[in-house]
């Protein structure tokens, strides 16, 4: 090879004009025997190589030597289309994954992925928070192309929201993976984006579900007035070859890019506003309904040979509204619908979360047994909360003008937040294929993490320094990282995947420098000093700065019994950091608050020991049964504990690592592939989650006093069933259905079933049971969905009309329970002591009700 040097194994040379020649070994070395003396021409050739001729002249009995530098060369030849299908049965996989093409999530009756991820095995969501195998909602890690886009700070796995149309793949990973995943200890999601190919296609898709009069004559008068809008582009990327036809520049290879825009509107089926003004942008223009949803992702793709690809990944979503749908994670202040101002909804908060992430990606093959990635990345994500665009200081206080009805009537919510997370990414793959039996993959990835929070509340009251009553600021710099080593080893008919990972955290200098300062305080707790101490004097220091590391051991077993059967097994240590706002809250000295709740530098990584082990068969080519069984033991877990103050100060609120929890489960998976028309999936999960609390601060605000003894989780829910079937006739087929004639049509039926949501059991005496031993009524639900392609005259697009009913029955789950009868509150039920019925009455307490969307498509 003229660039690498290296040999070329099979290249062919020959005497030009003759049947003399030979093949190459495999250091590319040759040898010509019996050649006859005098003047030859020697060429060397093999393909995806320009030949190279050399004019030799040989006297009788003579060795001579000759090199030739073959150049690659670039064949242009007529398209070829080659249709992968994964293999049913992945006989070297020894984890729980789930791999979702974008056919299957389209097929998915929702347009998010945390809709995706919560029908899927392992996966429960509790609201707006999503969970995996019994551990808490921020212990996803979400990447996009292998990217983590995870804001630190409040532990949101979502800091970028990503609508289903950019998505080529998603692969869900909920147990025994691989020492490559660090920072999270119970799932991994990757979404892969799409790349543009060689041809112009473009995507064009609308849907609502107002559809003006005809609303209310078929009786839907609880629309969301909801609106989504689609426009997918990709293709040959053109504007490189016409600086390349002008300057007269020769750019090897390819480029495409891809390119969807996306934007979801909606008013909810909830009390709502007419629209949101922003402060973040100034303007109410970007937010006219309740829920505003944009998203923007872009990929470049330059194939520069068959061993080198860069790609540059541009992705920007902005989400706007009241918080009905946040996350707990997102700010604990204030999440879910806010029922208390529901007469003043106008005064309530409006969120702004921006997020942004820019990334090169580089693929080189130095061989056909070694290749590494290389991933440099730019994320930024930005949390924002306020009042109608009001600084804190223009906020009027709360009045209840009827004390004890418990609405506000007049005033501004008491929240000003804002915070963001800037986190440069570099990371590196390396593989090596040595033999058939043994391949290794090593590795490192290195996160620098500026971080800045601002939290005021009840900003009316006047302070020194008028940040209000309770406010707390600070802004910092972090590190941290991981490298790891794994092997696949095949032996006696086994796959082994063994790995290890070092993970590492610098908290940096302001928490450094808070510890110190702290330390000189005479009047510090014992426990806190003791603490402190323990983070100056025994940790790790490079360069006076306070490291934290950890190992985490990984082995998985995939034994293939026969063709079609598999067992696996794996064993493993998860880590991951605690959120930073538990490491950096109040620790410095602009901090103030009515409660003090002081976060801990010296916490530790919450640790994950999971156990898994499951059965794999194929009954043929397009039918899978799956079952695995699991078992999770949590520890570390940061939490609120009382600090008994030296007298005569106060005690305090500080966050330990002393939590754990365990879960245990089944979960069974059938699995059709498209065969005769007919696809389809249904996955049962039957599980326990038990722990001592359920959110950090559950002690702080149950003020009890710390227990040993363990209840079940808030989001626990034992059973939990999800299945779809899907029907599908292609462009070019024709299916007879009775007196109908079927042709380019697709339609899939969702059916989901589960416990309800857990509640703590009380009587009408105030006397309680256990915390969330209770389970309210069974949830179910069925969603519906076809659409039909019309074919165009020759030379127009393809128009694809859509249907869809989400929740075909209008059954209304129950999500507030009443905690006396264990069902939905009926006007004249019992009601806990100093319940009034109006308590009850929360907008919140059912589920969405029946939805019908209309849409159309076009292609082309």
């Amino acid at each position: 090879d003229a660039v690498s040097g290296k040999g070329l194994p099979m290249a062919n040379v020959i005497i030009k004009g003759t049947k003399i020649g030979t093949s190459c070994d495999i250091d590319g070395s040759f040898i010509l025997l019996k050649v006859p003396p005098g003047e030859h021409i020697l060429v060397a050739s093999m393909i995806g190589y320009k030949p190279e001729e050399e004019k030799v002249i040989i006297k009788d009995g003579e060795v001579k030597e000759v090199y030739f530098y073959l150049h690659e060369e670039v064949f242009k030849v007529q398209e070829l289309v080659v249709v992968g299908e994964r293999p049913l049965l992945e006989k070297d996989v020894s984890s729980s994954k789930r791999s979702i093409s974008s056919e299957e999530l389209e097929a998915i009756h929702t347009e998010d992925i945390k809709g995706i991820l919560e029908r899927q095995a392992g996966f429960q969501g509790q609201g707006t928070d999503i969970h995996v195998r019994g551990g808490r909602s921020n212990e996803v890690l979400l990447l996009i192309d292998g990217l983590p886009i995870k804001d630190p700070l409040s532990g949101s796995a979502f800091g970028i929201y990503v609508p289903v149309s950019a998505v080529k793949e998603l692969e869900a990973l909920t147990g025994g993976f691989n020492a490559e995943y660090g920072q999270a200890m119970s799932g991994i999601v990757n979404l892969q984006v799409r790349e543009g190919g060689n041809k112009f296609t473009g995507n064009l898709m609308y849907k609502r579900d107002n559809i003006g009069g005809l609303s209310e004559k078929i009786g839907l008068k609880n629309h969301f007035n909801k609106d989504i809008l689609s426009l997918t582009l990709s293709g040959p990327e053109l504007i490189s070859a016409g600086l390349a036809k002008l300057f007269k520049l020769n750019i090897p290879g390819s480029i495409t890019y891809f390119f969807n825009l996306y934007a979801k509107l909606e008013d909810t089926y909830l009390p709502h506003v007419d629209k949101l003004y922003t402060s973040v942008y100034d303007t109410d223009k970007l937010s006219p309904r309740e829920e505003n949803s944009y998203s923007a992702v872009g990929k470049i793709t330059w194939r520069i040979s068959n061993s080198h690809k860069l790609s540059f990944l541009f992705s920007r979503s902005l989400e706007i509204n009241q918080g009905y749908f946040n996350s707990r994670s997102d700010y604990p202040f204030a999440y879910g619908f806010p029922y208390r101002y529901i007469h003043i909804l106008d005064n309530y908060l409006t969120f702004t979360r921006d997020g942004i992430q820019t990334a090169l990606l580089w693929h080189h093959a130095l061989s056909p047994a070694l290749y590494y990635d290389l991933k440099l990345s730019r994320f930024f994500t930005n949390l924002h909360a306020d009042v109608q665009g009001k600084h804190w200081s223009e906020y009027e206080e709360l009045v209840d003008t009827i004390p004890g009805d418990r609405f506000w009537d007049f005033g501004d919510a008491p929240y000003w937040h804002d915070h963001y997370v800037e986190t440069y990414t570099s990371k590196f793959d390396l593989v090596k294929i040595f033999s058939k039996v043994f391949r290794m993959k090593t590795g490192f990835i290195t996160n620098r993490n500026e971080i800045q929070w601002i939290d005021i509340q009840y900003p009316w009251y006047s302070t020194e320094g008028g940040l209000g009553l309770n406010h707390d600021l600070y802004r910092t710099v972090s590190w941290n990282g991981g490298m790891y080593i794994q092997g696949q080893i095949h032996f006696a008919g086994m796959i082994a995947n063994v790995g290890t990972r070092v993970d590492f955290w610098i908290p940096g200098k302001y928490a450094d420098d808070g510890v110190k300062r702290a330390l000189e305080d005479p009047d510090l707790p014992p426990l806190v000093k003791k603490e402190y101490e323990h983070y100056l004097n025994e940790n790790i220091k490079i360069k006076g700065r306070i490291i934290k590391a950890h190992m985490s051991p990984r082995i998985g077993v995939a034994y293939p019994i026969t063709e079609n059967d598999k067992f696996f097994f794996s064993y493993g240590h998860f880590s991951q950091l605690p959120d930073l706002k538990y490491v950096y809250s109040k620790l410095g000295v602009r901090a103030s608050s009515t409660y003090e709740l002081v976060g801990n530098p010296n916490l530790n990584p919450t640790i994950t020991v999971a156990y898994e082990m499951g059965m794999e068969h194929l009954f043929n080519d397009y039918l899978k049964l799956k079952a695995t069984a699991y078992y999770k033991d949590i520890f570390n877990y940061p939490t609120a504990m009382k600090v008994p103050g030296i007298p005569p100060n106060p005690s305090y609120w500080m966050y330990f690592n002393s939590d754990y929890s365990r879960s245990v489960g089944i979960e069974i998976s059938f699995t059709r592939r498209l065969y005769n028309h007919l696809y389809g999936n249904a996955e049962l999960t039957i599980s326990q989650s038990k722990g001592r609390s359920s959110t950090a601060e559950d002690l702080y605000w149950r003020g009890t006093a710390e227990s040993l003894k363990e209840w079940y989780l808030k989001w626990d829910r034992p059973v939990k069933f999800y299945g779809i079937l899907g029907f599908v006739v292609g462009e070019k087929e024709y299916y007879k259905l009775g007196p109908l004639t079927l042709n380019d049509f697709k339609a899939s039926l969702g059916i989901s079933v589960q416990s309800g949501r857990r509640y703590t059991p009380v009587d009408t005496l105030g006397n309680y049971g256990d915390p969330n031993s209770g389970i309210g009524p069974l949830w179910h639900r069925v969603d519906f969905k076809m659409q039909k392609g019309i074919a165009l005259p020759k030379g127009l697009s393809k128009v694809i009309l859509k249907f869809e009913v989400r929740n075909v029955f209008n059954h209304r789950n129950v999500y507030y329970v009443n905690p006396v009868t264990g069902e939905a509150y009926k006007p004249g039920d019992p009601l806990p002591p100093r319940t009034e019925p109006e308590d009850m009455l929360n907008p919140r307490r059912f589920t969405a009700p029946r939805e019908i969307l209309i849409g159309v498509e076009t292609s082309w």
